[in-house]
């Protein structure tokens, strides 16, 4: 096989990714020590992580996200719009699909505006509410791990400072939880801001923290759906029924540019 690896740069709302074909590409790619040192900014491609989209037929797909340090990860729903947006371009699918990602079975579709939505796991409670640090919070599954609390500043100053304290605090030992700072602006409105592990950083846009903030906010005081989240990177959509057993999100992604790059640049990197 060639040493040159095929890949595509997009984004989602600002949270930005390469995306593999799994059939093309070599077993590298699924290398923590590869992945880590191709989403450095100054010495790889740059992103925030790795999607490898596998076992593709005429329904459905499968995709594989890892963060930026290599380490593998349940779901990223901004990830999944951009692969959609991307195998919609090639004529892999049409307006509706199915996908697997690493927590389940999911369904995607277009709608009038091109705007891609994906039905979302029903995010729930995995525990009572947790003080931390000032802030009071619970651990939600929404596909993946989030600790959500309330937060009347949003700033990038807060999410920089309390993020990595309660990521690593040994109530969450030894993985680790994202977190999401949120502020509810109206019955339909919130804003979200992120910090999350394996990037170790604050996002522009996380979409599944983005849903456990909502969830969250719904069962503090009864939002209505649908319901506008404000994030960094711009804006999604979310819709749910009552019981959160039909959550959709909804979303842009931007498909930037395809390219290829030789595996032995990103090799004298790693040790």
């Amino acid at each position: 096989m060639s040493s040159n690896i095929p890949f595509i740069k997009a984004h989602g709302t600002g949270n930005d990714f390469i995306i593999f074909f799994k059939s093309e590409c070599p077993d590298i790619i699924t290398s923590p020590e590869f992945i880590s040192n191709i989403c450095k900014r100054r010495t790889g491609i740059g992103a925030d992580g790795v999607l490898i989209i596998s076992e593709i037929n005429s329904v459905d797909y499968r995709i594989d996200y890892y963060n930026s340090d290599g380490s593998w990860e349940t779901f990223c729903a901004n990830g999944a719009r951009c692969v959609a947006i991307l195998l919609k371009k090639k004529g892999l699918l049409n307006k509706k699909a199915k996908f697997m990602g690493g927590d389940g079975n999911h369904e995607l579709e277009f709608d009038e505006s091109n705007t891609v939505w994906i039905k979302m796991k029903s995010p729930n409670y995995k525990t009572e509410d947790i003080e931390l640090f000032g802030f009071s919070g619970r651990y939600v599954d929404s596909g993946a791990k989030h600790f959500v609390c309330e937060s009347e500043d949003l700033s990038n100053e807060i999410a920089h400072k309390f993020g990595p304290l309660i990521r690593y605090s040994d109530e969450f030992a030894p993985k680790g939880m994202n977190v999401n700072f949120f502020k509810q602006i109206s019955e339909n409105e919130i804003k979200v801001i992120s910090y999350e592990k394996g990037i170790e950083k604050v996002m522009l846009s996380c979409g599944s923290g983005s849903v456990a903030s909502a969830y969250h906010s719904y069962q503090l005081s009864r939002m209505k759906s649908p319901v506008t989240i404000q994030v960094p990177g711009g804006t999604l959509k979310l819709k749910f029924d009552e019981f959160w057993e039909n959550v959709w999100l909804g979303g842009p992604a931007v498909l930037l540019f395809e390219s290829q790059i030789n595996v032995n640049d990103i090799l004298p990197a790693i040790s």
